[in-house]
């Protein structure tokens, strides 16, 4: 009987905080309650436990400079994906907008345009690095 007073003790504690009164932040508790459940049942809630615990630690051993390169891949990563889903969009929208496909000769024109060269070297360049890659392997 005197576990149930202490646990009745605990909640009366919890229910006496002034956040718990707040109905928005009881609606969120149940929400989360809610969400987890099906996690801890499956015996999955650990899994997570166990991943934000590695994630801690490996924190914890990052130096401040390690720390900013890692952010500063991040950016360029989150930076090339925006980037490349951006011209992928406006390349397709510019394709879909033409009645007939470009013929050979206008293909080959569109060499003229300095920025049809630029990515065209930039792509060359790439995939040469690939390769050279590839072959080191």
């Amino acid at each position: 009987m005197s576990e149930e007073i202490q646990l009745n003790t605990k909640v009366e504690k919890l229910m006496s905080a002034t956040v718990l009164n707040d109905p928005a932040t009881i609606d969120g508790i149940k929400n989360l309650i809610d969400k987890a459940t099906p996690l801890v049942q499956a015996g999955r809630f650990n899994n997570i436990i166990d991943l934000l615990s590695l994630l801690s630690d490996n924190i914890e051993f990052l130096d401040e400079a390690a720390l900013e390169k890692t952010a500063k891949v991040g950016e360029e990563i989150l930076a090339l994906g925006w980037t490349a889903g951006n011209a992928v969009r406006m390349a397709n929208a510019q394709t879909e907008a033409l009645e007939k496909p470009p013929g050979l000769f206008q293909l080959i024109s569109s060499l003229n345009d300095p920025d049809v060269r630029r990515s065209l070297h930039f792509f060359i360049g790439t995939m040469r690095i690939i390769g050279r890659q590839m072959k080191n392997d």
